[in-house]
């Protein structure tokens, strides 16, 4: 498998060792520990990409016989247990890019993940630089341009530090507080909205405070820069199980559009193949096995649609 790359990131395992040892928001460039992290549980996030199990070429079929067998999906690699790279790797792993060349596999596709910038990837998917998006998430605003088929519940949590509890319940209190947000996320859209609302009400406003990556975003929480980060579910479980009595769920979890593969509307065919591999992968078992790889069980749909959300 090829994996391009155009940065090197630490991955959320590696970003909450870094809070361990107490580094600061600006500290989030530094090394972190090598060992593989491991919750109170003894649970151990993996550190390499799952060889694929189906047979190879077994849906080959369902590919139009316009493609060229090779298949791009674009991802930042910035979200663990998602999509990340860990410390000392170049290859962009997690439970996303497991469902990815499993999917790829059994369509007898060869796969190539590029790891670029959250913002450029759905740009490239709608011009044809890339194949698809390993998941984006599937708001009804976007399938002008691009078909999803959706592999994950998808939703977002406020993440509040334990020793700073800040006076906040919910979204709706965030007026007068401090949000740290990842840069060009849905949760960045979220935070302006709410925060224009607070000042036509003639609140106090809300100091946004976005950064270029999810553990960057944490870290500001963690050395007490901004008071709670709003961020999707799946990383901040992975600094819940990591950081144990350092951080807080802050108000409910809310549940969202979910994730799903973003292909370019207009190839129909592809779309229809993939979402075919991945049912046949639910039907098997192997869908679930992989989540529970990550152990991320929760997020698991009862079936693979297309454009299945409300949102």
């Amino acid at each position: 498998m090829t994996i391009s790359r155009s940065l090197k990131i630490s991955s959320l395992a590696a970003a909450a060792a870094l809070m361990l040892a107490g580094c600061t928001a600006a500290e989030s460039g530094s090394q972190g520990a090598g060992d593989e992290p491991k919750d109170e549980a003894g649970f151990t996030l993996p550190s390499d990409l799952r060889e694929p199990t189906g047979e190879f070429g077994a849906l080959k079929n369902l590919v139009p016989d316009d493609e060229d067998g090779i298949w791009i999906a674009a991802g930042s690699g910035q979200v663990a247990p998602l999509q990340y790279v860990p410390e000392g790797s170049s290859e962009i792993i997690g439970l996303v890019a497991d469902l990815t060349a499993e999917y790829a596999h059994r369509l007898g596709l060869e796969l190539q993940i590029e790891q670029v910038s959250g913002g450029g990837v759905m740009p490239g998917v709608e011009s044809g630089r890339y194949d698809a998006a390993l998941a984006s998430g599937d708001f009804i605003e976007r399938r002008g341009t691009a078909s999803f088929v959706d592999i994950l519940k998808g939703g977002t949590a406020l993440l509040g530090n334990t020793q700073a509890p800040a006076d906040i319940t919910g979204v709706d209190d965030l007026c007068g507080h401090s949000l740290a947000v990842t840069i060009s996320s849905i949760q960045q859209t979220r935070a302006e909205e709410e925060n224009a609302t607070c000042i036509d009400a003639g609140e106090e406003p809300i100091d946004v405070q976005p950064y270029d990556t999810v553990q960057a975003a944490i870290l500001a929480v963690q050395s007490q820069q901004a008071e709670v980060a709003w961020s999707d579910i799946s990383p901040i479980n992975v600094v819940l199980a990591e950081t144990p009595g350092q951080f807080e769920l802050v108000g409910d979890l809310m549940w969202y559009a979910p994730y799903g593969v973003a292909i370019a509307v207009e190839r129909t065919g592809m779309t229809e193949a993939v979402q075919a591999a991945l049912q046949s992968m639910h039907d098997d078992g192997t869908y679930q096995e992989i989540l529970e790889r990550w152990g991320s069980e929760s997020l698991a749909l009862d079936e693979i649609e297309i454009n299945g959300s409300e949102f």
